[in-house]
């Protein structure tokens, strides 16, 4: 009888509810970036788990670093992955040596976000939407620029996408950040920006550039009158540019919902709403099998734009 009991006991201590600690959530990158929307995040999913989510920044090497540390750590939800498609899929092409495979390292909770990428041109071309740039673009091939932060980053796969469904041939100009590329756009030096619409904010506040479509599969709620570049190219499909929450592999399935309910209870607060309004991120939250698909579709995608490109890893 005391053997029973104490083997009752035994099982009931090592059975606690998840969670019965503090949660790290590991952010890849130094504050700034995707830092404070994890830290708006932290206070919202401890309100749902009930124990505090800390956040813990470990940058470096285009956050394979905290990447890799997360795949390391054991599968029992107390350790998550703050994580960009920058990082686990666009990564992967532009590196010879990552120390982890997405899609076998981690589970996918939710795709939490993602930014809203826009098109535009500097105000003195002379076109007025996405069809007229397209038209003028065919009847001088190779007379236009578009600028990036780089070889493949996802402004450069972006734009490059939009011209494999455009069919025109633009010249690609990279920079050294995409701050300096927009800023060139602005100034008319490179004609075309395919970036985010909180990066072309200022340079549409003093007239320098003229916003022609989302990239979106769909228009954008606070910009009504911009088409979707869909619309006129119903096989353009926008690179991979996710901020989504992860966790180490074969985490168990109870914990996987308790954690996938968290997020998305956090991201549809206030406090986020207000968040993405304010920088113009678009709402995801999709489901674990969801992610898991977009993650296996988006590697593919990219595979195959990265080579059809050229681009070599380094």
């Amino acid at each position: 009888m005391m053997t029973l009991c104490f083997g009752w006991i035994c099982t009931a201590a090592h059975a606690q509810p998840f969670p019965a600690k503090p949660i790290r959530m590991i952010v890849p990158f130094p504050p700034g970036g995707i830092d404070p929307a994890a830290r708006l995040m932290g206070p919202r999913m401890t309100e749902a788990l009930g124990q505090p989510i800390v956040i813990e920044n470990r940058a470096g090497a285009n956050g394979n670093i905290g990447s890799d540390f997360v795949a390391r750590s054991p599968a029992d939800g107390y350790t998550l992955l703050f994580a960009t498609s920058s990082t686990l899929i666009t990564g992967v092409f532009l590196s010879k040596s990552i120390p982890f495979d997405p899609l076998k390292d981690f589970t996918p909770v939710s795709n939490l976000y993602e930014p809203l990428h826009t098109l535009a041109v500097h105000v003195g071309l002379p076109v007025r939407s996405a069809k007229e740039l397209i038209d003028y673009a065919r009847s001088n091939p190779g007379k236009l620029s578009y600028s990036s932060s780089g070889v493949g980053s996802v402004f450069h796969l972006n734009s490059e996408l939009f011209k494999q469904a455009a069919a025109i041939n633009v010249v690609h100009v990279p920079y050294k950040g995409i701050a300096p590329a927009m800023a060139d756009v602005g100034e008319g030096r490179v004609e075309v920006g395919l970036a985010g619409y909180s990066n072309f904010r200022p340079l549409l506040a003093a007239n320098k550039v003229r916003l022609l479509a989302v990239l979106e599969p769909r228009r954008y709620a606070r910009l009504p009158e911009l088409p979707a570049l869909e619309e006129l190219l119903p096989e353009f499909r926008k690179a991979p540019s996710w901020i989504g929450l992860l966790a180490p592999a074969r985490l168990p399935r109870p914990v996987l919902e308790r954690l996938h309910a968290a997020a998305i209870a956090a991201v549809k607060s206030p406090e986020l709403q207000k968040y993405f309004e304010e920088n113009s991120n678009l709402t995801i939250g999709n489901t674990p099998e969801e992610f898991t698909a977009q993650m296996r579709a988006d590697m593919d995608r990219t595979a195959r734009l990265v080579k059809a490109i050229g681009v070599q890893p380094e």
